[in-house]
């Protein structure tokens, strides 16, 4: 599976269905022992009519997103410091459960059943690495519940065959090496 090398000023959108998962591996570092450079820090399982988006564009953000001042470097730091002298009041980095944070050096693989428009490895969809922090975020809430979610299980345990596939995403990650580009210090800001 050819990754996609996710860059600066960079958006893709993937339209999901029922069957699809969403993996989200975490570089450890250089001094990780071998075979854990990546940890695997969360999973989505993924609904028709599902989208899942990946930028580090401020146009592409999500609605409703703030970014903190303590997120923005480079070109948008002037931008912020513009909002803060106008009164803007920063809170702390908004959170949800349809918002990942992905640093440079983290993998994002999503899986599934194969379909027209979509190139489909061995039910590997995508596969992005990442050169620089993104945000990824999933739409639309669920407002079914008690609470708005994203991306949550449907029963206690996945079934083997999805589990089965999860694990050929996650091998085909892993296999790629070590990222070219990592963060250096752990903290999330674009810009």
């Amino acid at each position: 599976m050819n990754a996609v090398q996710f860059q600066r000023d960079s958006t893709l959108r993937w339209a999901c269905r029922a069957g699809d998962y969403m993996l989200w591996g975490k570089f450890q570092g250089i001094f990780s022992a071998r075979g854990h450079e990546f940890k695997l820090v969360d999973i989505w399982e993924l609904r028709d009519g599902n989208f899942v988006t990946i930028t580090n564009r401020l146009a592409d953000l999500p609605y409703g997103f703030d970014l903190h001042p303590l997120e923005v470097s480079g070109p948008l730091t002037g931008w912020m410091m513009k909002r803060l002298d106008e009164g803007y009041k920063a809170e702390a980095p908004m959170e949800g459960p349809n918002l990942w944070r992905m640093l440079a050096g983290d993998r994002l693989v999503w899986v599934g059943p194969p379909r027209g428009g979509v190139v489909c490895e061995n039910g590997i969809l995508g596969l992005v690495t990442f050169g620089e922090n993104a945000l990824v975020y999933g739409e639309p809430f669920d407002f079914s519940g008690d609470f708005p979610w994203f991306g949550g299980f449907e029963r206690d345990q996945i079934p083997p065959d999805a589990a089965a596939l999860c694990r050929r995403g996650w091998d085909a990650a892993v296999e790629l090496g070590l990222p070219r580009e990592a963060s250096a210090d752990g903290k999330w800001s674009i810009g």
